[in-house]
């Protein structure tokens, strides 16, 4: 019977030489995260058009989709959001070579920072995709690669400590270069967005 035991002790020590508990480090670090954790879904309105471009000066396109972000925000006020939002617009314009429906899709890096409990500005770049969506019109005459950057102005309503910390409204002004898929595009050189999203800041 002792020798049974002097193997269970033998075990049980090796078991906790191999497998320690959690660090202590390693909780207040989880603790850190989830406290300074933010978690950003919207819906999105926007509208992009031709910027100083005499390529495509008619090209205006306007409708809606959604935002996701997800990001730290620290005790100084900085911050930054990793995320995306994806839209669905109608051109606006009477060109018939340009009608249809394009999605607007981007991923973006945020940098944030509080000015109040209210009040957040945000600076960012984002690169994504401009096509002809949900048509048999998928000529990449039609289509571009995105890459530009952004500001954006957010105010919360009903801040407050439990989930959601608030609901927001955000306003964001950007500009974006264009790379076309096909030599002689139909798309601008150059295009300005703005967009206003309504969601949860959690």
């Amino acid at each position: 019977m002792s020798r049974c035991l002097r193997r269970l002790a033998l075990l049980a020590l090796l078991l906790g030489v191999l497998i320690p508990g959690r660090p202590a480090q390693a909780v207040e670090a989880g603790r850190y995260v989830a406290e300074h954790l933010s978690f950003e879904v919207a819906g999105v309105g926007g509208w992009r058009g031709s910027w100083a471009d005499e390529r495509s000066p008619g090209f205006h396109i306007t409708g809606g989709g959604g935002e996701l972000n997800i990001g730290l925000e620290f005790d100084n006020g900085l911050g930054f959001l990793i995320g995306g939002r994806a839209l669905f617009e109608t051109h606006l314009g009477s060109d018939s070579q340009l009608a249809g429906l394009y999605a607007d899709v981007v991923g973006q890096v945020i940098g944030i920072l509080r000015i109040s409990d209210w009040v957040r500005v945000g600076l960012g770049a984002n690169v994504g995709r401009l096509w002809p969506c949900c048509s048999l019109d998928a000529t990449p005459t039609k289509a571009a690669l995105l890459a530009g950057g952004f500001l954006r102005v957010g105010v919360d309503f009903l801040p407050r400590t439990s989930l959601p910390r608030a609901l927001s409204l955000w306003l964001r002004l950007g500009v974006d270069g264009h790379r076309p898929e096909a030599a002689m595009s139909l798309l601008p050189e150059v295009s300005m967005n703005l967009t206003v999203g309504i969601g949860m800041r959690l």
